[in-house]
């Protein structure tokens, strides 16, 4: 009898006598008997007669999925005990749509079983009968009926799943990592389940840190080379997942039915922060309806966020949808995102949509086994469940559909947690006046005591005025409290507004420390001096102030980056150039940044520019993606860095300077043009006399409607004399993004409260007046909104205040929308008894509802854009498509859509290519269009004058670049060559004595010189023209591959007269003599800069070798330049 599956190793799979097996579809029966199970396989269910792999297995599927778990696993347990949790059965699923689905079946189960399935929190046989808006006799959405089997056909979607094989995964206790990895290379169609070979399965047992190495060989997808040992530790550690996903995994398993979330733990380590995402790809199919597939992409470590903290990272998926398709009209995306996934023997569903992304649940719906996956620890909620804790629904009866699907963005910020505040330490504030304006809208206070624990638990430098926080259901800032007592009490706490209030939580309901505890965006900060952006360069120029104004501060820029870049004269010239590199290239701030990884942010390090127009308060993206300076670590095997700018520092604080080494004048020249070209291109002018941060009410009531205090903690505040304080006093205007109705700016006077004497690096605004001020800057509140403060004379005395008429919308402006207006009670009333199968799609119309419209921020920014270059700023349909623009915007929470007849009669008029001066320093389209033309008879447009100058002042300043680069052609570097020379010497005087020695001397500079030979022809073939246009992660790679070989070889093993020591610098002088023709040569700074380095600084005399940690947190101030 043929052996119905490869038995591994000729073990014995046991089946208990009382376990029953269904009958599985178009194979036979299994009879049970507790024996070696050994049969015919089905002709059916074989994928190759010469296969070991899939012999039987369909006919086996049912049976390891119900199998005992003693029977499953053997022997060999895993740390921890094991949860046992059974999955609740979907309904029967029709396979629909593209190729890629299958289909999704329930178990056979009695109905005396099926009782058994539902979660112990849920009860899923009640049904809503009639009832009223305002009763709710079970308040969670899992009070919901469950369809039972057969009652419904649901669409699914396989990513990469295959039942047979999730079974032996099961079995042979296959990490979550090693299954992701495996679904990667299936879901690319550079793998299929059937051509894996179960013995395979065995050397990827194993955790994630220990198992995922060994996919890549045991695959062969590619050729995986190891980086030599003690290299690159801390880059391995900021990105590489499985370490973290172990410790999830564990500590779930520890805490069995008892897990409430991978809160912070003892030792400051807290879950959530693996981030497993994926990509939308376009099936090419000319079908009616589109189809898709979805390619996952390798995890990466990153920042956590509430609802990754509370359920595990591996339980959500991100799949990023590309800009093409999310453009076109008819992409059917909400449909296609409403299905159920299947992935790694789970069940995803879509959940929340944003900004181009869809976030996917795990759920504990079944795949066709009783029981979740061994790598399911901690077990994934019942999507009914999920959306419960996170904002349930039954509770937020009087928001609007559309917002309450909008609050998922709340539990997927990028956050770092914090204390917990238990639950009467948490104050609601009474708002004082319900029927006039929110003057303190977004804000709310904390105490001294809870500041101070988040600043030892966080390490900031000092205890901050206010910080960006989510606590239970509430989001905004936290301002220091008023009143002095509170202050001295020792118990954290924090008050809330109402307007804070987002979610509602039944107070009978016992909130999770997840809800509790304060989850930290950012903690209060002020930068000066700021920059400003095109549309605040508008804006003031149509407010009065003169064009000369900006195209005098634009050559004032210039003229700082050049000249600082240039400045290589007197003894400190070197010390100074140094300083303004790492300025320039934000270097130090990156290098903590890539180190702090996903807490970059919460820790107050940059990780892009922090510009005004920048900030999101919801940050998504923050969530995923990897900061730009992870992206460019530096090559700890060569000692060479990643970024122009980190390279030219570690040459010059080795001694070179850019007059007597080509290489670092070539690389500083780079960094010149770039910044010049950058400046010249963004129009992003720096302001002397300016900074930016948060808005913030006036907690002591004592500020007049037109005032404000600018105050900081140091004195960083220019002043027109020169000198430099922490407080601004006198005129300031204050602007915020976006900034597009000429009452975005607000000129007010910047005064000094000793009642605010506290409150520091936040502008305080007044709450006094008849209208709240942050909403006419741009319709702002203060839940973390910034603004930027200009007291530059030259252009406050020239700005005038803008008619308060344009800061209200035209009368007919809502004409323009269709706004869905549906209630959260509205829409259970329309949907009351339905199952849970059937109103689930319904809440993902409103949950996936950011992928419809998608192009209208866009399109209407562009359209504003046009009418204010030809109309006029204040024209009444540029006010008009303005407001379109804000609205827009806030679509998502608000309702509003644009109606299409609007769309369509606004592209009409005022969808012209762009300005010139938008188009600068962007790709240019592939257009005969011309470019929005400014009509006769109206003023010159402030950013064409800017654009004219700029380019007129950045060539006069480029040609300044080369002509001082033109006067240093540099020499020779002596000292770089002695050390092959003085080994050749040396071959020459032990030749006097011992000649048999100085031939196996010079057998052995004999293997260095073709070493290294070897190596720069493998240089000139890797570095071509083409290499600086790919991405850096690509170069990176080449560049450490060529490193890693260099120092490789020689084998020093069997040398007897140069050590390890002696062969590297030796390896790094000889490649430096090699290319003797060629003083620029990039190739002996790529695999040997750290040697180089150190064999120039010895040549200048005493030098200190530095441990490479220290070095990255070196900085040099002004202070230090004589």
């Amino acid at each position: 009898m043929a052996q119905a599956y490869y038995r591994e190793g000729q073990k014995e799979i046991l089946v208990d006598d009382e376990w029953d097996f269904a009958e599985e579809a178009n194979s036979a029966f299994i009879p049970v008997i507790p024996l070696l199970v050994e049969r015919s396989a089905s002709s059916d269910s074989i994928s190759s007669t010469q296969s070991s792999v899939y012999s039987g297995l369909e006919d086996l599927s049912d049976m390891m999925c119900n199998m005992p778990e003693e029977a499953l696993n053997g022997t060999a347990n895993r740390i921890g005990s094991r949860v046992d949790i059974r999955m609740v059965p979907c309904s029967s699923i029709a396979a629909v749509g593209s190729s890629s689905a299958q289909i999704l079946s329930a178990m056979s189960v009695s109905s005396s079983d099926s009782a058994d399935w539902a979660s112990p929190s849920s009860s899923w046989s009640s049904v809503l009968g009639k009832r009223k808006k305002d009763e709710y006799p079970d308040n969670s959405l899992s009070s919901r009926k469950n369809a039972r089997i057969g009652d419904a056909n649901i669409k699914i979607h396989s990513i990469a799943h295959d039942r047979n094989l999730q079974a032996y995964f099961d079995s042979k206790n296959i990490s979550f990592g090693v299954q992701w990895l495996i679904a990667k290379l299936v879901s690319y169609d550079i793998l299929a389940y059937e051509d894996i070979n179960i013995p395979d399965l065995d050397k990827l047992r194993g955790t994630n840190q220990e198992a995922t190495p060994r996919v890549a060989q045991v695959f062969a997808y590619q050729n995986a080379v190891g980086e030599a040992e003690g290299f690159f530790v801390k880059e391995k550690a900021v990105l590489s997942p499985w370490k973290e996903l172990d410790r999830e995994h564990e500590l779930a398993l520890a805490m069995g039915d008892s897990f409430d979330g991978f809160q912070r733990q003892a030792d400051g380590w807290y879950g959530g922060k693996v981030h497993f995402g994926a990509t939308l790809k376009a099936v090419d199919k000319k079908t009616a309806t589109p189809e898709y597939r979805i390619q996952l992409s390798p995890p990466e470590l990153g920042s956590s966020s509430r609802l990754t903290r509370q359920y595990g990272s591996k339980n959500f998926l991100r799949v990023k949808v590309p800009r093409n398709i999310l453009n076109k009209p008819q992409h059917g995306l909400v449909e296609f995102f409403s299905q159920h996934f299947l992935l790694c023997g789970l069940v995803y569903r879509a959940f929340y949509a944003r900004d181009g992304s869809v976030f996917l649940v795990a759920t504990n719906c079944s795949t066709g086994c009783s029981r979740i996956p061994s790598h399911a620890h901690p077990p994934p909620p019942s999507l009914e469940d999920f959306l419960d804790w996170h904002n349930p629904i039954y509770h937020n009866v009087a928001q609007t559909m559309a917002k309450w699907s909008s609050r998922f963005a709340l539990g997927l910020s990028n956050s770092v947690p914090g204390i917990a505040i238990s639950r009467e330490n948490i104050i609601y504030l009474k708002e004082e006046d319900s029927g006039g304006p929110d003057m303190t809208d977004g804000c709310g206070y904390i105490n001294k005591a809870a500041l101070k624990a988040l600043r030892e638990l966080l390490q900031w430098e000092a205890t901050p005025t206010a910080i960006q926080c989510r606590i239970a259901g509430a989001k905004g800032l936290l301002l220091l409290h008023p009143d002095s007592s509170e202050n001295c009490s020792d118990v954290p706490r924090v008050w809330l507004r109402e307007s804070q209030i987002k979610v509602q939580y039944p107070q009978t309901q016992k909130l999770s420390h997840g809800h509790l505890a304060i989850d930290v965006l950012r903690s209060s900060h002020m930068r000066s001096p700021s920059r400003l952006a095109a549309e605040t360069i508008v804006n003031f120029a149509e407010n009065g102030v003169p064009h000369s104004v900006f195209i005098d501060l634009m050559k004032e820029g210039l003229d700082a980056i050049v000249n600082s870049l240039l400045d290589w004269d007197g003894p400190d010239a070197m010390y100074r150039l140094w300083h303004s590199v790492a300025r320039a290239g934000a270097v130090v701030g990156s290098r903590l940044a890539r180190e702090a990884g996903g807490e970059a942010r919460s820790r107050g390090f940059a990780v892009k520019d922090d510009d005004i127009e920048d900030d999101d308060e919801d940050d998504l993206n923050a969530v995923i993606e990897i900061p730009r300076s992870v992206a460019w670590w530096g090559d700890e095997i060569s000692g060479c860095p990643s970024s122009l700018e980190e390279t030219v520092m570690v040459m010059l604080d080795s001694g070179f300077t850019p007059r007597d080494c080509p290489v670092l004048a070539d690389k500083l020249r780079h960094v010149l043009k770039t910044m010049v070209d950058n400046f010249v291109q963004r129009y992003k002018i720096e302001v002397p006399m300016s900074c930016m941060g948060w808005i913030v009410p006036d907690p002591s009531g004592t500020l007049a409607p037109d005032e404000v205090q600018i105050l900081s903690k140091d004195s960083k505040f220019r002043y027109p004399d020169g000198t430099e304080s922490n407080v601004v006093l006198g005129d300031v205007l204050l602007a915020r993004h976006p900034c597009k109705l000429p009452t975005d700016t607000q000129k007010v006077r910047a005064v000094e409260k000793p009642e605010l004497r506290r409150y520091t690096d936040v502008i305080v605004c007044s709450v006094q007046g008849t209208r709240r001020f942050a909403d006419l800057l741009a319709g702002g509140d203060y839940d973390g909104d910034k603004a930027i403060a200009v007291w530059q004379p030259s252009i406050v005395s020239h700005f005038n205040n803008a008619d308060l008429k344009y800061s209200h919308p035209p009368d007919n402006l809502f004409e323009n929308f269709h706004k869905n207006t549906l209630r959260v009670d509205d829409f259970l009333e329309q949907h009351q008894g339905s199952n849970l199968d059937d109103l689930i799609p319904h809440l993902q119309s409103f949950l996936l509802g950011g992928l419809r419209d998608i192009s209208s921020v866009g399109k209407y920014s562009n359209l504003h854009d046009v009418a204010v270059y030809t109309l006029g700023y204040a024209h009444e349909e540029t006010i008009r498509l303005a407001y379109m623009f804000c609205n827009i915007l806030d679509g998502a929470k608000s309702g509003l859509t644009v109606l299409p007849e609007v769309i369509k009669s606004d592209t009409k008029l005022y969808h012209k290519r762009s300005p010139e001066w938008k188009e600068c320093g962007e790709e240019k389209p592939e257009t005969n269009e011309i470019n929005a033309q400014r009509p006769r008879g109206m003023t010159e447009f402030v950013m064409d004058a800017i654009m004219s100058h700029a380019r007129k002042y950045r060539d006069l300043k480029l040609q300044q670049v080369d002509s001082a680069f033109s006067k240093h052609h540099g020499q020779r570097d002596s000292s770089l060559e002695k050390p092959w020379q003085d080994a050749q010497s040396r071959v020459q005087r032990v030749k006097y004595s011992n000649e048999s020695a100085a031939l196996t001397m010079e057998l052995e500079l004999s293997e260095i010189r073709e070493h290294v030979e070897k190596i720069r022809e493998e240089h000139k073939k890797s570095i071509r023209r083409s290499f600086s246009g790919l991405k850096i992660e690509r170069r990176q790679d080449v560049l450490r591959s060529l490193a890693r070989d260099f120092a490789a070889a020689p084998d020093v093993s069997s040398f007897l007269f140069f050590s390890s020591e002696e062969v590297a610098k030796l390896k790094a002088s000889y490649a430096y003599i090699h290319e003797c023709s060629n003083t620029a040569s990039q190739f002996p700074w790529d695999v040997a800069m750290r040697e180089l380095g150190m064999i120039k600084a010895r040549s200048l005399g005493p030098s200190k070798t530095v441990a490479l940690g220290f070095y990255e947190r070196f900085v040099l101030t002004r202070a230090a330049f004589r």
